[in-house]
């Protein structure tokens, strides 16, 4: 199968060479019986993709790369090597990429008339973290209900708190992204650092902290920039689904997705601990540590068709395609 081995020569333009790439992806996709080829920004993107075809799109099956060879005949991975295709992207050769902040920013040729499909949330961790899905999460790992945390409550509570700052971030991608860099406001709106976050009371204890930084860093922006409207931006955001409740969607998701993943653990610990605590049967044995590796296994399974904007616009863009 043709792996992508030819390297970029001089006197072919590089077009030519991605040109020439694309179609072997498609003829790959062919002889495999798929209904397309599919570049993908690296193997841990495929299962979310693959997932999400295969419930809009169950009798079609799809060739993914993970990676390709660039000009110069390396093997590459990620989002820049995914778009160096984008004149060449049609329907049995197109690209799934993260939105990161792509789609809030409106960067051209980034949608499905163009053969490029996006999360439309930050990555696609963050659709694994919609609010909905998570209260039973917990269940599927226990096997017991989640009767001691709120998941809805506490990233509600959590959005609210950061909507503001990340509007201010964003203003500032548009305009100076030194004045306020992603790593600033990532480490501002994540957990400590610990990895036992306090799950009492829906998290407020981790809100309040959260809280407490965030307001002082836009009480510092808004004295330092007094003439900027960031209610202007808020409204103009609304409209595209980046609201007061969603932000956790449009944040990195990798921040995200720890957060969650965190709090899963300890909410599991004290679900089995609470179990076996009350068990009347002593031969009765719970496993405390069992569960570990299906956190990930089971929060990859959180996607919740339908149910918010974001995966909506994704059922749309596989329509438009195909």
């Amino acid at each position: 199968m043709y792996n992508n081995s030819a390297t970029f020569r001089p006197g072919i333009s590089k077009d030519k060479y991605f040109q020439h790439t694309a179609k072997r992806f498609m003829l790959d996709a062919q002889l495999l019986r798929c209904r397309a080829a599919i570049h993908v920004e690296n193997k841990d993107d495929i299962i979310f993709w693959r997932t999400i075809l295969a419930h809009f799109r169950p009798n079609d099956r799809f060739h993914f790369i993970a990676g390709s060879r660039n000009e110069n005949g390396h093997e590459t991975k990620g989002v820049t090597q995914c778009l160096k295709y984008l004149k060449f992207l049609g329907p049995k050769f197109f690209i799934c990429i993260d939105s990161d902040y792509r789609y809030l920013l409106r960067e051209r040729h980034i949608d499905a008339q163009h053969f490029v499909m996006q999360t439309y949330t930050y990555s696609f961790e963050n659709h694994h973290c919609f609010a909905e899905g998570l209260n039973d999460v917990c269940k599927q790992i226990t096997t017991l209900p989640n009767t001691i945390f709120d998941f809805r409550t506490f990233l509600q509570a959590y959005s609210h708190i950061v909507h503001e700052l990340f509007l201010w971030h964003i203003h500032f991608l548009l305009t100076n992204p030194k004045r306020f860099p992603a790593s600033e406001f990532n480490e501002l709106i994540s957990f400590d650092g610990q990895k036992r976050p306090d799950i009492r009371d829906n998290g407020r204890h981790e809100l309040n902290k959260i809280r407490n930084r965030v307001h002082q860093k836009i009480s510092r922006l808004r004295r330092a920039y007094p003439g900027i409207n960031i209610r202007k931006l808020e409204n103009y955001y609304r409209e595209i689904g980046l609201t007061s409740d969603t932000t956790y969607l449009f944040i990195r998701g990798h921040n995200i997705y720890d957060m969650v993943y965190a709090l899963t653990r300890e909410i599991c610990k004290k679900v089995l601990r609470n179990a076996r605590a009350q068990s009347q049967a002593p031969h009765q044995h719970i496993n405390l540590f069992g569960y570990r590796n299906s956190i990930d296994q089971e929060l990859k399974k959180n996607l919740q068709f339908g149910a918010y904007p974001a995966i909506q616009l994704i059922e749309r863009d596989i329509q438009l395609i195909f």
